[in-house]
């Protein structure tokens, strides 16, 4: 047996029980005596005045035990425990509703999918509930929403949101739900509490239900003045694991690129559960076309995958949309991935030339000049113009989508502050070193401890051995595992596998430096310091290592922008690439990944989408058609010199379309962790874990939730009991005080008039 208090806090007014008493005191004032003969007629017996005396104690202690019953009532206590079972055979609750809505409960193996038997089970608990209890709903996916805000005892606005639900899409996040159901339950106002699950028990989401779950689980009930019961129920019971085929997100050679430069889709066909061999025929779509001649057919073994790759040419510029799927099964919410990316006519671009020289053959950037915007070229997929270094400002970045920094020696300032706003607003930047590379400048400046825009800090330079029998130092083939640089893994004889380099600089990705010095003179405590912007800065990766085991290209994301540090020169005073058939492909490839940073395309569940628009064109000129079909709102960014639009609400996974009048649209795809297409369900020994020390608790039905109810786990609220007790005492009051006033010295001298002489 367990008791408390709901609002403790009104006990504070168990302070005013003093009052009676205080009054008491008072009435026992001392006053002046006056002798007068006929005082003696009136004077009270001995023992009549003790009576009244004790009737007047009596009646003061009533009054500050009906202030305690309100103090007390006020601060609502309850209690559990098998003697709470015998006030109320249900006692009334606050329940949080938590809907399953992720993908997997589309399963279609039976008549009714998990979903459809969710709500049913839902709708039941509904009608159960009594018109005491509150209810509130939460849809579990990627990300937690609250279909009714708060609390509510309107069983039809809960009905109607569980009709009115999304489809099943995403992942579900059962955990988070879990602490959300929680803290909803406790703005409650009942003194039973619970948060009830329902679930399709698929293993998967309940993987990360760990150590540190469990912990904070534990920790917000024992801080609530009411511990809530968690239910968990499988609405369908499931009891093998079925065979399911899915897709894997799609993974494009480029997010942007050129009309007529060839892209490379790739994914997997995954099998889980599967008991023979199935062949599968794969489709390609584009903006909602099937490309016939693009049908692929893969063979996946039980429990095994398949890799399939196509390639296409978009020959007009905009917004594509890539679809890549197979004829549904049981489970089609992952027989179909998409993706978005833009074609443009020419990519701009900007080579800042280290080392000018005034012959343009022996300059820093005429081998990628050449490469990417040949001569003889009318339509050049990348339009490159260069400038000497000291030429670099703000205003000649001008309209530039990428700037390559072809062996520079060192910045000024305000060259460096320009590339690192150029980079954070979405632009791409190659940093490549050389012979005139001053490493404490890009180390102190552009690495910054890691705070700057160069992906890694520059050690020592390094050469090639000089020994003809030394074998030589090439590009690993292994280490090109990203997909804008995977097609060289089997290069051509002569190709960019087969270049070799004489020199770079060995390069850390984390290096250990000493702690940052104190600044040596004192500031004055009214001084304005300038903070550094807050950039999103991701951990800085290998693109492609030397056989010897050197990074020659590390990246990272600064911003919304990419950059790209190259180990090697650009030309070919360090290497022999700039010789090889590949290094024209090499630089495009190079080019468009940086490029893509600007308009991300393709983003995870709940990153919001921005699109740059033109200056002066108004918000209110675009709409947001939502996976749904159901438009949303669109909101500024950017500032006036980079306007941007901006969709928040990206919790829905699908294809997104921004729309500008009949112009055609934008495509932004939000994906989701395909990682449900694993149908296996809870196994007996995981409900036992889940469930131990009653953290998690199972049922099956409705009635089983109400039958646990009235267990001895029980809990009742005694308020009510208190104000019948203060009723009971303020009739006891009322009469003792009309004895006192009206008979009481009345029926004093009658005993003394009786009294023997």
């Amino acid at each position: 047996m367990s008791f408390d208090f709901i609002n403790p806090w009104m006990l504070a007014g168990l302070a005013g029980v003093s009052l009676p008493f205080i009054a008491h005191l008072l009435s026992r004032k001392k006053y002046d005596v006056v002798q007068w003969g006929a005082m003696q007629f009136l004077e009270l017996g001995r023992n009549a005045r003790r009576r009244v005396r004790l009737e007047e104690l009596l009646l003061m202690l009533l009054r500050m035990g009906m202030i305690a019953l309100i103090a007390i009532a006020l601060s609502r206590p309850w209690m559990s425990g098998p003697v709470a079972s015998g006030f109320s055979q249900k006692p009334a609750c606050d329940v949080a509703l938590i809907i399953d809505s992720s993908y997997s409960t589309d399963w279609r193996g039976k008549a009714k999918t998990p979903r459809q038997a969710e709500v049913g089970w839902a709708k039941d608990l509904v009608s159960d509930l009594t018109a005491g209890d509150t209810i509130g709903l939460l849809d579990a996916r990627g990300h937690v929403t609250s279909p009714v805000p708060g609390l509510t005892r309107d069983r039809n606005l809960i009905r109607n949101a569980l009709d009115e639900l999304p489809q099943p899409s995403g992942t579900s996040r059962l955990n988070e739900a879990i602490i959300r159901g929680l803290q909803l339950v406790n703005t409650g106002s009942n003194v039973s509490r619970h948060v009830v699950v329902v679930t399709d028990a698929q293993a998967r989401p309940w993987l990360d239900a760990d150590e540190h779950f469990q912990l904070q689980l534990k920790e917000l009930r024992e801080q609530s003045t009411i511990p809530a019961d968690v239910w968990v129920v499988s609405a369908q019971k499931q009891q093998a694991k079925p065979a399911n085929d899915s897709i894997d997100g799609l993974q494009l050679s480029r997010e942007l690129t050129v009309v007529d430069f060839p892209v490379r889709i790739r994914t997997r066909v995954r099998n889980t559960g599967g008991r023979a061999t199935a062949n599968r025929k794969v489709y390609l779509d584009i903006d909602g076309q099937r490309l016939a001649d693009k049908t692929l057919s893969v063979r996946v073994e039980p429990d095994g995958q398949a890799t399939v790759e196509f390639e296409h040419r978009f020959r007009t510029p905009g917004s594509h949309l890539i679809s890549v799927y197979m004829d549904s099964d049981s489970l089609p919410g992952d027989d179909r991935a998409e993706a978005a990316l833009s074609i443009t006519d020419a990519l701009p671009v900007l080579l800042v030339d280290g080392k000018p020289h005034a012959d343009v053959t022996r300059a820093e950037t005429f081998f990628a000049t050449s490469a990417l915007t040949a001569p003889g070229n009318p339509t050049p997929w990348v339009a490159a113009r260069t400038i000497p270094w000291t030429g670099l400002t703000r205003d000649s970045i001008g309209d530039a989508q990428v700037i390559v920094l072809a062996n520079v020696a060192r910045l000024t300032d305000d060259q460096a502050d320009a590339l690192a706003e150029f980079v954070d607003g979405g632009g791409g930047l190659a940093v490549t070193v050389g012979d005139q590379t001053d490493t404490q400048f890009y180390n102190d400046r552009l690495f910054n401890r890691g705070r700057g825009l160069l992906p890694a800090w520059l050690g020592s330079l390094e050469t090639a051995p000089d020994d003809e029998d030394a074998p030589p130092v090439l590009i690993q083939s292994e280490s090109l595992q990203l997909p804008w640089i995977s097609r060289f893994q089997t290069g051509g004889d002569d190709g960019f596998l087969d270049a070799r380099y004489s020199n770079w600089y060995r390069v850390e990705l984390n290096p250990e430096l000493p702690p940052e010095p104190e600044p040596e003179v004192e500031l004055d405590k009214d001084a304005v310091v300038a903070e550094e912007p807050v950039r999103e800065r991701a951990p800085a990766t290998a693109a492609a290592r030397f056989t010897i085991g050197d990074a020659f290209i590390v990246s990272r994301q600064f911003g919304r922008g990419r950059v790209a540090l190259l180990t090697s020169t650009l030309d070919a005073d360090w290497t022999t690439l700039p010789a090889k058939p590949d290094y024209v492909a090499f630089l495009h490839e190079l080019i468009f990944q940086l490029a893509s940073g600007r308009i991300a395309r393709n983003v995870d569940v709940g990153t919001p989408l921005l699109f740059p628009v033109t200056q002066g064109d108004p918000v209110e000129n675009w709409v947001c058609i939502n996976p749904d079909d159901e438009e949303m709102s669109v909101q500024p960014a950017g500032d006036e010199l980079r306007p941007m639009i901006r969709v928040d609400d990206t919790w829905l996974p699908g294809v997104y379309r921004l729309r500008k009048g009949d112009l055609r649209p934008e495509f932004f795809v939000v994906d989701f962790d395909r990682s449900e297409s694993d149908l296996t369900p809870l196994t007996d020994e995981r409900w036992a874990e889940l469930t131990e020390e009653d953290r998690l608790r199972r049922i099956e039905t409705p009635a089983e939730l109400f039958e646990a109810l009235k267990s001895d786990t029980a809990r009742v609220e005694l308020w009510h009991l208190l104000l019948l007790v203060f009723l009971i005492i303020l009739v006891g009051e009322v009469y003792l005080t009309r004895r006192l006033v009206q008979g009481g010295h009345h029926f004093v001298d009658d005993e003394e008039a009786a009294e023997p002489k």
